[in-house]
């Protein structure tokens, strides 16, 4: 393992100073040090922007620009902790994994020297990062007892367990080439709603305030390494072409597949920054799902 090879990997698996650094970045992300032009903090826009995808209309739940939208987003993100330590990546939780506990080689995430507390206010490293939900102004889990529950595909349809990674990437190998990803992509959303609100609970339940929580991000380089895993599996090729990954999902014109990701997107009343980097005086140049620099996945360890 080599800090600022660009690889994300198992978080529970790099080094304690590793580890320390991430969280360090995420917490300088929320201080005056890094704010936009508006006042809001390069953490805090993370929320802003997230619900204001809801707020356009764009289907980042449900639909299938879900995997697209977030891989943007973490992307995004892991630019931003960059800006404040160069040689990070923006590692991932694996799900099928207890994040309270260590052993074989892993490290336990919800301590205070890394992710907070996995019951009630996070509180330390995280101690002053706000909610805006209803009835909370921190940041708060509670998390379910043990690992995960794994469990049949149709339980996972339904968003009350994971299906493994293996499903989850196979899921729908066996159907035409254009209703793959459709397959593959409820197997994974299926798998992270009930992560969010029947696993963590509390802050990321709700996905109008989950992005408040920095673990949030963890889950979703994870997604995003599932959705990669997929494009990248042996004998379909076709899955990183840009004009075939979504299959008969990225056809319709009318598809959000096809839409400007927003709050990106340049228009009027759109979260700032919306521009295709982070520098609010880079121009507004919008992207689609079919984007090459959103279709092509990010290095991960496995």
């Amino acid at each position: 393992m080599a800090l600022g090879d660009g690889i994300r990997r198992d978080v529970a698996t790099v080094s304690e100073e590793e580890r320390g650094r991430l969280r360090d970045a995420f917490l300088q992300l929320d201080t005056t040090k890094y704010t936009y032009p508006d006042g809001v903090t390069y953490w805090d826009k993370q929320e802003e922007v997230h619900k204001g995808a809801h707020v356009a209309g764009q289907d980042v739940h449900g639909g299938p620009a879900f995997l697209p939208w977030h891989r943007e987003l973490c992307n995004r993100l892991e630019r931003l902790i960059r800006v404040v330590d160069p040689e990070l990546s923006l590692h991932y939780w694996d799900w099928t994994t207890d994040p309270r506990v260590s052993g074989a080689g892993r490290a336990a995430l919800f301590t205070p020297d890394f992710m907070g507390s996995a019951a009630g206010d996070i509180g330390t490293p995280f101690p002053d990062f706000e909610t805006t939900e209803p009835g909370h102004t921190l940041v708060w889990r509670d998390v379910a007892e043990g690992a995960p529950l794994v469990a049949d595909l149709v339980t996972v349809l339904f968003g009350f367990a994971i299906a493994l990674d293996d499903t989850i990437v196979t899921t729908g190998d066996h159907l035409p080439q254009e209703l793959q990803y459709t397959a593959m992509d409820a197997a994974l959303q299926g798998s992270h709603n009930y992560i969010h609100s029947g696993y963590i609970r509390g802050t990321i339940a709700n996905a109008h305030f989950s992005f408040h929580d920095p673990f949030v991000f963890l889950l979703h380089s994870n997604v995003d390494r599932l959705w990669a895993r997929w494009q990248k599996a042996p004998g379909h090729a076709w899955r990183l072409d840009p004009a075939q990954v979504y299959g008969s999902s990225g056809d319709d014109p009318a598809s959000s597949l096809n839409a400007a990701l927003e709050p990106w997107g340049g228009a009027d009343g759109d979260v700032r920054p919306w521009s295709t980097g982070e520098d609010p005086a880079d121009p507004p140049v919008a992207k689609t799902a079919k984007d090459p620099t959103i279709v092509s996945p990010p290095r991960y360890d496995r």
